[in-house]
């Protein structure tokens, strides 16, 4: 293999590893076979180009080709000739995907979900970058240059994600990258008086970056408050600033440790609802995320007025009261606007617009920071009997909101099973929401279930343990099992009152960061997207009064799917009575951790910053010991004998900064070395009778020097290698006696120098290393 291809390979897993840092910034990883797919790609037709024609531009237009060619393969819906040939349809389609990508990008905090616009630039983003990164590092033998466009990758999670990429990824696309470099100062050394042009200095550089990256990995995770847990919601000090990520992932908390007011609202509501920041109608299994479409008009300002509710009658909107509520937004930094729902009319400076289906607010280049807004909504309170008799939804709205991808039967079955008996959806509802807040057993906790991929739902049933976007997910799912439009809704809990109101007056109320709350809405068709409340009492408070039937069935006994209700319905607890009563046990009371929670909680940081730290100091010693090892182990003759000695000599003296030409002769070598054994001492015979040998072993013409072999020499002469040793011994019995000759020299040349210097060659040998590197440069 050629350098240029090794070091096509090398780039090649630069980019991908820089690729995967960005994991963190989607909620599912579809996207990360097509994104690997495409590196591959650009780094095949570079090979393969370069191998035929050896002309590094035609390789650049090739690889640019390929990634234009998986593009329009993956992305181009049948519009292409004969699926690769781009047609003006071609065009237009990846150009609106393009621009849905940019939405995502613009619109939603990360996670974001990969639709497909957003995978679009995810693919073509990361074909760009292999054919940059293989750009400078092949074509233009610029390693360094490489660096750029990996940063610009590697930056992006670490600027917008919660914990940046993790350790294990970065490490990954840390380590081609030293690969690269290392192999740029093996090429830049070459001519310049040291062999192959490699330095202790330059093997102290690598050692360097290694070391620095370990250090970049454990000491985040040593320093207290930089090990963030991944919050959807986070706070800072001073000029706070929360943020709202409209994208659910069922692993993801909506819990933060800050009670910093971030809301501040007054109403003449007296009991006020959570306010809704967006709801979110596209579930995928995992996550729940707002429908992207069509761009907003800009004629749907709020400033003049909002449309009726979806599915909200006319006789239901007259029986509702109007409602004044100001909010003042002190730290949240967002595009979506907190409102109550639903909004009538919204006095805000600014370009605020409206989306019709689900009335969330959205900002055209406005954010909520520092707003100060006054909104007119309508305080619904529907009836038991409207909500009863709520005909059918209309169909493409049943259709849309039902929709579900395929799912553990444990989740239907439970459905089934926990609305035996009702009569109408109302009923079902109901049954749901008081399944989870007190009938089922669940508890509220800030630990999300174990699993957070497609089978959550039947994970968080089957543990009974959660926070709010469990609670709200998983009722949403088995509604919509059931045939119930439903959604999720993502806003704040009504907060804290700060100050009461007198009848008529208004009221004061603070919301914080700990506020942050999900819930599910049912369509009702008549009444519109009506909010349930399945989330325990200890963490929400009292239901929805409306939630809550006068008069429901009697829960069916677990496990017995389609029981009959008994004759005699007994009477469902009030409003209050459902509050007052604790519907969730307490916490110390909950099942012992298992065996596997203990090891998750282990603080696995630390772990792999310690190995990580110990494999990059033990990986010079250990590979120079295994090049030890295998070089003598190779001897099976007097010649093979002293090469490894010659070999050995010069490995251990350049650890100690000795270096020469890789042009010496060894009579030259030998005679820089002079200086430090000196003339006439036991090192300098040693020295003498190895440099003899090895020319010997070389030339046939080296002539050992003057009583090698007498007694006098003692068992030093025994053990010289060459031709001073006779044919008695064999040549292994000669390799270990020469290597006490090569003891003996080094440690007079160690001894001349500086105290630091012994300790780094012994600690940190650097042969092993060396003949890496100079493997990986071999032509």
């Amino acid at each position: 293999m050629t350098r240029s291809a090794r070091t096509t390979l090398w780039a090649a897993a630069a980019s991908a590893a820089a690729v995967l840092t960005l994991h963190p910034l989607v909620v599912s990883s579809g996207w990360i076979v097509g994104a690997l797919g495409t590196v591959c790609a650009v780094a095949g037709a570079g090979l393969v180009v370069r191998g035929l024609f050896h002309r590094p531009g035609l390789a650049v237009a090739v690889q640019a080709l390929v990634v234009l060619v998986v593009v329009v393969v993956l992305f181009g819906g049948g519009t292409a000739l004969l699926g690769v040939v781009p047609t003006p349809a071609t065009v237009d389609r990846i150009a609106q995907l393009a621009t849905d990508g940019v939405q995502v990008i613009q619109r939603y905090s990360v996670p974001a979900v990969d639709l497909r616009g957003l995978r679009l630039l995810l693919v073509a983003g990361a074909g760009l970058v292999a054919l940059a990164v293989d750009l400078f590092a092949v074509t233009l033998r610029s390693p360094a240059l490489a660096g750029l466009p990996l940063l610009g990758v590697m930056a992006i999670p670490l600027a917008l994600a919660p914990g940046g990429s993790g350790a294990v990824v970065f490490v990954l696309a840390g380590v081609p990258y030293l690969v690269l470099l290392a192999g740029e100062r093996r090429s830049a050394g070459r001519g310049r008086g040291t062999r192959g042009g490699r330095s202790v200095a330059g093997v102290t550089a690598s050692a360097t970056a290694a070391v620095a990256l370990v250090a970049a990995v454990a000491v985040p995770a040593a320093v207290p408050g930089l090990d963030e847990r991944p919050l959807t919601i986070d706070t800072g000090s001073g000029d706070t600033i929360a943020v709202i990520n409209p994208i659910l992932n069922l692993k993801a908390s909506l819990g933060a440790r800050s009670d910093a007011t971030i809301v501040t609202y007054t109403t003449d509501e007296p009991d006020p609802a959570p306010l809704r920041i967006v709801t979110a109608d596209v579930f995928d299994g995992q996550t729940w995320a707002p429908s992207t479409g069509a761009d907003i008009p800009r004629r749907q300002r709020v400033q003049d007025g909002l449309p009726p509710a979806p599915g909200l009658s006319q006789a239901v909107r007259d029986a509702s009261v109007v409602r004044t509520t100001s909010i003042s937004i002190r730290g949240l930094d967002q595009t979506y606007l907190p409102l109550p729902y639903p909004a009538l009319r919204v006095d805000i400076p600014g370009n605020w617009l409206y989306e019709t289906d689900s009335l969330n607010v959205v900002g055209d280049g406005e954010t909520t920071r520092g707003r100060q807004y006054r909104v007119e909504h309508l305080d619904v309170q529907p009836t038991e009997q409207q909500l009863r008799e709520a005909p059918q939804a209309p169909g493409d709205l049943r259709d849309r909101y039902t929709e579900l991808p395929p799912m553990p039967a444990v989740v239907a079955d439970t459905a089934l099973q926990v609305t035996a008996g009702a009569s109408d959806d109302y009923e079902r509802a109901a049954l749901l929401q008081r399944y989870f807040r007190s009938s089922g057993g669940f508890t509220y906790s800030t630990t999300a279930p174990n699993d957070g991929g497609t089978d959550a739902v039947a994970t968080f049933l089957s543990e009974k343990s959660g926070f709010c976007v469990q609670f709200a997910s998983a009722m949403a799912v088995m509604a919509r099992s059931l045939g119930i439009p439903a959604r999720v809704a993502i806003g704040f809990l009504p907060g804290r009152e700060r100050q009461a109101g007198r009848a008529g007056d208004l009221s004061q109320w603070r919301i914080s960061a700990q506020d942050a709350h999900a819930w599910p809405e049912l369509f009702f068709e008549g009444v519109g997207w009506v909010r349930f409340e399945p989330t325990p009492a200890t963490r929400t408070g009292q239901s929805p009064g409306y939630s809550v039937p006068q008069v429901a069935p009697a829960p069916p006994v677990q496990g017995q799917t389609g029981a009959t209700p008994p004759p005699a319905a007994t009477a469902a607890p009030s409003a209050s009575a459902s509050a007052s009563t604790p519907s969730a046990t307490d916490p110390a009371a909950a099942a012992a951790p298992t065996g596997w929670d203990r090891v998750l909680a282990l603080p696995w940081g630390w772990v792999l910053g310690a190995l990580l730290l110990v494999v990059a100091l033990l990986t010079p010693w250990a590979s120079t010991l295994l090049l030890t090892r295998r070089r003598w182990s190779r001897v099976t003759h007097e010649p093979s004998s002293a090469e490894a000695a010659w070999a050995e000599l010069d490995d251990r003296v350049r650890d100690l900064g000795i270096s020469w030409p890789s042009s010496a002769t060894p009579r030259q070598r030998a005679g820089s070395l002079s200086e430090f054994t000196g003339s006439g001492s036991a090192a300098a015979d040693r020295l003498t009778r190895m440099r003899a040998a090895v020319e010997s072993a070389r030339f046939g013409a080296g002539t050992p020097p003057a009583g090698a072999g007498s007694a006098g020499a003692g068992s030093a002469g025994a053990g010289s290698a060459g031709a001073v040793l006779v044919g008695r011994r064999t040549g292994r019995q000669a390799g270990r006696l020469v290597r006490a000759d090569v003891d003996v020299v080094v440690e007079a040349v160690a001894a001349a120098r500086p105290r630091w210097v012994r300790w780094r060659a012994r600690l940190f040998p650097t042969a092993g290393v060396r003949r890496v590197l100079d493997w990986w440069d071999r032509d």
